[in-house]
């Protein structure tokens, strides 16, 4: 099940490539057919992994549905995938938004086998990377999903595409270079304090000790991948450039999925294989998450692009995130966890609006907007909601997430606590900003929009649009309102990884 969750992208990407490239409704609704294959097993395996968890005894590991293949032994190297409640919830995230953004991309009508393809080869590989508990395969994973973002980005994207592309991938490879040699590292050094053979395996790695100082300098490897993917300031400045030339599906897979990837590794990695290290840099963490929540909520209401604003606010609230997630509680964890799920529902719909707006308009700058929501009231509406849930208003999803994110922050630190909060006034600033320049107001007299408000030709949301943004509609009021089936999911991983932390762990 877990291989077939892993692969069925990657090999529904394959055989697109052997479709002719003039068969264009063929290749999309293939594609669009693979994705839901894809989800639906996604949710049988999280259904499966549920009912498991509940009637099997804990033995130290909250991973109850293994796959285990000896690949290459004396290596240490494993092909060994393993789900828990916590990439249940990312896996299900990315076959879900997978399937969103194959919907909202049916317009690219440029090299739309390729386009598929990629689309399909990023989700596979978020999906090995969330699942893999294999160190090897893990980094294999980690690196595949990085092809195809870099070729939707520079292929397909705007005027300074292969810039940003470029950009992407040098700061992504240093960083992943890093975490590759610090994972021939921790083998080696596992080795050596244990007395055994040399292994890659996660739970194997989990239940063995080293030197306080080996710890510091093997986190900073893995934390060079992670606070790049995240991101982190100062390693940030790829994230608005690629972002805002990334065609608008491509930006809502980066966003709502990819960037998980890097918070993911913290929890997974970082946290429970180097526990003291974690405690003696975690400060330095706290202080980086804080700078990126106050620095980019500053930047996002400077922006006069609307891609601009969203990916400083991305920025912002990943910051969150990982503030939450360095609380080394269970509430905060949670919070955090449950945050990374809303943000990826709430940022993708976001962009993908931006992108609706910019195929309508022909312009993403904000002064450019004005009075749109008499003219299109359905997407204002559509609009108004994500943009709510981004600033965190209660009874959404957002706020589902950064509240006992922030509790946990508190509980940890009272200072972190504050800082991290006053995040919610510029949020609601930017955000309000952002809605209110582009539907309300006067009406735009001049400039692409003012001819089309002339002309009465700007078309309201069309149905195909709406039906790929309704799962993201749905959940933000459903997660808003009703958050225990994914804390319940999750909170016997989080809870574990917490206890192994032994003297971090806060009642």
């Amino acid at each position: 099940m877990l291989s077939l969750i892993t692969f069925l992208p990657i090999v529904g990407a394959i055989v697109l490539l052997f479709f002719p490239k003039d068969q264009l409704n063929v290749i999309r609704w293939t594609a669009l057919g693979i994705a839901i294959a894809s989800l639906v097993v996604s949710i049988i395996a999280v259904l499966i992994y549920s009912q498991v968890s509940l009637s099997a005894p804990f033995t130290g590991s909250t991973f109850y549905l293994v796959q285990n293949v000896t690949w290459i032994s004396s290596l240490g190297i494993n092909y060994s995938l393993a789900i828990d409640g916590i990439s249940a919830l990312l896996v299900l995230l990315t076959a879900l938004l997978t399937v969103v953004c194959i919907g909202a991309s049916f317009r690219i009508d440029r090299k739309v086998k390729n386009y598929m393809a990629f689309m399909l080869l990023l989700e596979g590989g978020l999906i090995g990377v969330f699942l893999a508990s294999n160190l090897f395969l893990f980094y294999i994973f980690w690196e595949v999903m990085l092809i195809p973002a870099y070729f939707l980005v520079g292929a397909w994207g705007g005027e300074h595409r292969i810039y940003a592309a470029f950009k992407f991938v040098l700061y992504t490879s240093v960083g992943s270079f890093l975490m590759l040699a610090a994972i021939i590292a921790l083998g080696y050094f596992h080795q050596q304090a244990s007395g055994g053979g040399y292994t890659l395996d996660l739970i194997t790695l989990l239940n063995g000790k080293l030197d306080n100082g080996i710890q510091v300098w093997l986190l900073l490897g893995f934390a060079a991948a992670f606070a790049v993917k995240v991101p982190l300031v100062p390693f940030h400045s790829w994230l608005p450039d690629a972002y805002t030339e990334a065609p608008a599906p491509v930006t809502a897979m980066l966003a709502g999925a990819m960037a998980k990837a890097g918070a993911y590794g913290f929890l997974r990695f970082c946290i429970p294989l180097f526990p003291n290290a974690i405690q003696t840099l975690a400060p330095l963490f706290r202080i980086l998450a804080v700078i990126g929540i106050l620095y980019c909520a500053w930047q996002a209401l400077t922006q006069t692009d609307l891609k601009r604003i969203l990916a400083y606010s991305s920025i912002s609230h990943l910051g969150v995130i990982i503030l939450a997630m360095f609380a080394f509680n269970t509430q905060g964890v949670e919070g955090s966890v449950l945050q990374m799920v809303n943000h990826g529902i709430t940022i993708a719909a976001l962009f993908l609006l931006v992108g609706f707006l910019e195929e309508r308009t022909g312009t993403r700058r904000i002064g450019d907007f004005g009075g749109l929501a008499t003219r299109i009231p359905v997407l204002a509406t559509v609009m108004l909601i994500a943009s709510l849930s981004s600033l965190g208003l209660p009874g959404l999803n957002s706020f589902a997430g950064e509240f006992p994110a922030l509790l946990g922050t508190f509980r940890n630190n009272v200072t972190f606590g504050v800082l991290g909060t006053i995040v919610v006034v510029p949020a609601a600033w930017y955000m309000i900003r952002f809605f209110q320049n582009v539907m309300e107001g006067p009406r735009k007299t001049d400039g692409n929009v003012g001819v089309l408000l002339r002309k009465g030709t700007l078309v309201d949301i069309r149905v195909d649009e709406f039906v790929a943004l309704l799962p993201l509609l749905v959940l933000i009021f459903f997660i808003g309102l009703y958050p225990a089936p994914l804390t319940a999911l999750m909170e016997p991983s989080v809870t574990n990884i917490m206890q192994n932390l032994g003297s971090l762990f806060i009642k």
